[in-house]
C-alpha cells in the first residue's frame, strides 16, 4: 500500500510518519484492497487537522478530526475510518450470504404459511413477519422422487431443495390425505 503524507503550514516528523504508517497499515485487517492512502496534516493556530483518504479498488472513503493534538486528530481520523471499513466490509459480507440461501429461506416462509393456510392477525401485520427457527438447507441437487424419501425419514412436514433436472427450487411436503404435494418455482 502506497501512503503519501503531506503537510500544510508545518514540517511533518518522522514519529507522526511512522505513527501514521503504523496506524494505516493495521486497516489491511479489513479489506486488502487498498491501494493508496492520502494523509494530509494541517495546522491553523490552535487547530491540528488531519484528513486521511483511503482509496481501494472499488472504493474511495475519507475522514476528518479536529482536535488541538495532532496526534489526536490523526488517532481520530483513523478510528472513523476504521468503522466506514468495517461498516463497508460488513455490507459486502452480508450481500454475498443473501444470494441463494435468503431466496431458498424466503421460499420456505412462503411455503409454509401456503401449506398451513396460517394467516397473520392484523395486528401482527404492521409488525412483519416474525421467524421462529431457522434451518439450513442443503445446495445439493436431488430428484423429486429422492427428496420423497428424504421427507420419508425425517420428522418435518416439508423439504426444499433444488431440482437435479431443472435446477430449480422446489418445495416437497406432506398432504393431511397422507400423499405428497409439490411446489415449484
Amino acid at each position: 500500500m502506497n501512503v503519501v503524507i503531506t503537510g500544510r503550514h508545518f514540517d511533518v516528523t518522522e514519529g507522526m510518519k511512522a505513527h501514521v504508517n503504523d496506524k494505516i497499515t493495521k486497516l489491511d485487517k479489513f479489506s486488502q484492497k487498498i491501494v493508496e492512502a492520502h494523509v494530509i496534516l494541517e495546522v491553523e493556530k490552535f487547530r491540528h487537522i488531519a484528513e486521511i483518504t483511503v482509496i481501494g479498488k472499488q472504493f474511495k472513503l475519507t475522514a476528518t478530526d479536529t482536535t488541538s493534538d495532532m496526534y489526536a486528530s490523526m488517532d481520530g481520523a483513523i478510528a472513523s475510518l476504521e468503522k466506514q471499513l468495517r461498516k463497508l466490509h460488513d455490507r459486502v459480507k452480508e450481500h454475498r450470504v443473501k444470494g441463494s440461501a435468503g431466496r431458498i429461506q424466503e421460499l420456505a416462509v412462503r411455503s409454509i404459511s401456503a401449506i398451513k393456510g396460517v394467516f397473520r392477525p392484523a395486528r401482527e401485520s404492521s409488525a412483519g413477519p416474525r421467524i421462529v427457527e431457522t434451518q439450513r438447507v442443503a445446495e445439493k441437487p436431488m430428484s423429486v422422487e429422492e427428496a420423497v424419501e428424504e421427507l420419508k425419514i425425517s420428522n418435518s412436514e416439508f423439504i426444499v431443495f433444488r431440482n437435479a433436472d431443472d435446477n430449480k427450487v422446489e418445495v416437497i411436503y406432506k398432504r393431511k390425505d397422507g400423499d405428497f404435494g409439490l411446489i415449484k418455482t
